[in-house]
């Protein structure tokens, strides 16, 4: 029987329900059943783990998947002043931050636990593929920085960001615009056209790249929608800006993103 890597995934804290005091951790199944699908053991990392807990789960697992989710505190990026719209509908300008997600629209312990893991893989040399958020996780633990607000930090005329109006399910299924992908990455070998159409749902964006990532794709009003390692051959690192996993039936080409982010797990397996 092949062995199946393991892919660890964080989890998000979802605040509890009116006139209750528990909170619960979840993941998205779109995440695990497209990991699932192709071959791999999804295991969701829950918040407040201690890095030695961390250091623990990293050694028995073969990638990092870091998903979607809200905005990073701007502080992690070396920003004092928080945008009026970073965050969210409901942010917090202090640096007491709420445990709960989407409360305060920063959540320390996830942004902690995420920036973590990110540094313990990329020590450790396994893959790291980030998604929407994610990508920005990967950037800013490599010292990189983050637009809080496209729309009112740059000159597109693109919203990138959701509408607030149409259904999510329809959302993240939609054509949103074009990106670009940058010659001799790993995208142009996956959009051999160099070019692609993708989904958007997001109002930040990489500004400064990260030490030891290199731009892989950009909107065409010149957004960074992706980001990969300098060297994927001894680093594999993949940051992308739109989300994948919801537009794999109308464009399969994205499912091979997984399957390189998993056959790189896979390779781990001879360290």
């Amino acid at each position: 029987m092949e062995q199946k890597p393991i892919i660890l995934i964080t989890s998000l804290r979802e605040s509890s329900p009116k006139g209750s005091s528990f909170s619960s951790v979840a993941a998205d199944s779109t995440y695990l059943n497209v990991l699932f699908a192709n071959g791999a053991i999804p295991l969701v990392v829950p918040l407040g783990l201690q890095k030695d807990d961390l250091l623990q789960i990293a050694d028995k697992a073969q990638g990092f998947l870091i998903p979607g989710g809200i905005d990073i505190y701007p502080k992690r990026y070396g920003v004092a002043e928080i945008h009026k719209k970073s965050g969210g509908l409901s942010f917090e300008k202090t640096d007491t931050l709420s445990n709960k997600e989407n409360s305060s629209g920063f959540s320390n312990e996830r942004d902690e636990l995420e920036i973590s893991l990110a540094h313990i893989f990329i020590e450790k040399k396994k893959p790291i593929l980030g998604i929407c958020r994610g990508s920005q996780i990967i950037n800013v633990a490599m010292g990189g920085t983050i637009y809080q607000d496209i729309q009112s930090e740059t000159h597109t005329a693109f919203h990138h960001e959701y509408d607030g109006k149409t259904p999510l399910e329809e959302y993240f299924t939609r054509d949103a615009h074009d990106v670009i992908f940058s010659e001799n990455t790993l995208l142009t070998s996956i959009f051999p056209e160099q070019k692609g159409v993708i989904n958007s749902l997001h109002h930040q964006a990489i500004k400064d790249v990260g030490s030891g990532l290199h731009v892989a794709a950009r909107s065409t009003d010149g957004i960074i929608e992706a980001i990969e390692s300098e060297d994927m051959t001894s680093q594999w690192i993949l940051g992308v800006q739109w989300h994948p996993e919801m537009i794999i039936e109308k464009h399969p080409e994205n499912k091979l993103l997984f399957e390189k982010f998993i056959e790189a797990a896979k390779n781990t397996f001879s360290f």
